[in-house]
């Protein structure tokens, strides 16, 4: 029974602790030692929980085409700051351009870690 018991206790414990563990990667993934910058197309702009995404076509001089995936922080935290934009779900549309700035994924993927955005207006939408 006193294993009984103990199996139930560790299990319980380890349930609770299993969403923490897994709920939130962090800034790792990205190199902050290292800023690049991206001016493209907005394709796809993604206002949700746990960060906000935008993701862009960057046309290469070669005429290829990237496409690049930032990263920000919450809705509800970029809804709440101050400056020149008021953050909501329609701030950015397909076909909007776009200068993204920010740390690149350390496994050479393109995906960056928005530290600057700015709208073809020349408005600093972060990083202002």
């Amino acid at each position: 029974m006193r294993r009984l018991v103990g199996v139930v206790a560790v299990t319980g414990v380890l349930a609770l602790l299993t969403p923490l563990a897994s709920a939130h990667h962090g800034a790792g993934i990205f190199d902050a030692e290292t800023s690049v910058t991206y001016s493209g197309t907005v394709t796809d702009f993604q206002y949700v929980n746990p960060h906000v995404l935008v993701y862009i076509a960057v046309s290469n001089a070669d005429g290829s085409t990237i496409h690049v995936a930032g990263e920000l922080t919450s809705p509800n935290r970029l809804s709440r700051m101050s400056g020149e934009v008021a953050w909501h779900r329609d701030v950015l549309k397909p076909g909007d351009e776009v200068t993204m700035t920010g740390h690149p994924a350390r496994n050479g993927a393109p995906a960056v870690d928005i530290t600057r955005l700015v709208n073809a207006d020349g408005v600093a939408l972060i990083g202002g």
